[in-house]
């Protein structure tokens, strides 16, 4: 018997193992995730209420595994329902870090921020008030700012439904390895951010909303400096201010439409907004920004690194041949 494999066989194959090794890596980062996290929270001390608890997340994600298989034969569905769960999954145990992060007794480092600013030429006030004094500008900006959470839902399933696959995987992945490793460097910079340090109240601004710039001090203050601190998932805000994980996730937004013609332009306009909206509408500094700017290029680099398609020996063939079917002759009998 003869068995002939033609390169396009081959080719689809190698494609689905890329895919199937960051399926796996997904899982086993969300599942990473909750061990390491819950576990630090109770060496730590910091009691956690009304949030997902580890028994509740595995038999989630053993739901995830058992209706993925059922799903084997509508790839595009199965990757758009995954990203959205273990997206999902993800927030709870990245929440909780964020708190924890927050728990050290390093100092505020507002006012060392607050230089790094000022040597890059920031007169924040002043910035402040060129844009609340344009509506127009202001009103882009607050869109803009809002779209962090609808871009991290909507954006992986468009992808994977619309065939992308291996692009909605990495950017779930990446999603999460930023916010982990923003975590692990904000523990060196808690900050109160520029509308506490400059003493501005978001009221009397104009046009700009800056209802979300202090709402999270309470927060913020009770996890730094009170030991009895509880953590409730039902009060809990983004207290985290460098590096910026706003202007980070515009960054991985914008990388991950690139790989998707009709929403490259517009999603790169989108998300240079939202990441200016972090020192505008939120409590960031401008050095916050660039940080997470920079965090987010490190992260995907390392996350397309490890997830990156593996050719195939015939897949490295020069190109010119790859339009011929290769035979492989893996059985021969009589």
């Amino acid at each position: 018997m003869l068995i002939i494999v033609f390169h396009g066989d081959i080719h689809m194959e190698s494609h689905m193992s890329d895919i199937s090794a960051s399926r796996y890596i997904l899982s086993g980062l969300t599942a990473f995730s909750y061990a390491v996290v819950y576990s630090l929270a109770s060496v730590l001390g910091l009691k956690v209420e009304n949030v997902l608890g580890v028994p509740e997340a595995l038999l989630l994600v053993a739901a995830i595994v058992a209706s993925a298989s059922l799903l084997n034969r509508a790839p595009l569905f199965r990757a758009a329902l995954e990203n959205f769960l273990y997206g999902t999954l993800l927030v709870f145990p990245i929440t909780i870090a964020v708190y924890l992060a927050a728990r050290s007794n390093v100092p505020w480092a507002d006012e060392e921020l607050r230089q790094m600013d000022q040597a890059l030429g920031i007169n924040w006030p002043a910035l402040i008030a060129f844009v609340d004094s344009r509506k127009n500008l202001s009103f882009v900006l607050n869109i803009a700012y809002r779209s962090f959470h609808f871009q991290l839902l909507i954006l992986p399933f468009m992808l994977a439904s619309t065939g992308h696959v291996l692009r909605s995987y990495q950017m779930t992945i990446a999603y999460a390895v930023i916010c982990f490793v923003s975590c692990v460097i904000s523990i060196w910079y808690p900050a109160l951010g520029t509308y506490s340090v400059y003493h501005m109240d978001p009221s009397n601004l104009k046009y700009i909303d800056g209802k979300l710039a202090t709402v999270f001090l309470d927060e913020l203050i009770g996890i730094h400096s009170n030991s009895n601190f509880v953590f409730d998932f039902g009060r809990a805000e983004g207290i985290m201010t460098f590096p910026s994980v706003h202007a980070a996730i515009a960054a991985l937004c914008a990388w991950a439409a690139w790989d998707a013609k009709w929403l490259r332009y517009p999603m790169l306009l989108l998300n240079i907004l939202m990441a200016a909206s972090a020192a505008i509408v939120s409590n960031h500094y401008v050095v916050d920004v660039i940080a997470g700017i920079g965090v987010a290029g490190f992260c995907i680099s390392a996350v397309s690194f490890v997830t990156r398609p593996r050719r195939s020996a015939i897949g490295s063939r020069p190109q010119g041949l790859n339009a011929l079917p290769v035979p492989s002759i893996s059985d021969i009998s009589a």
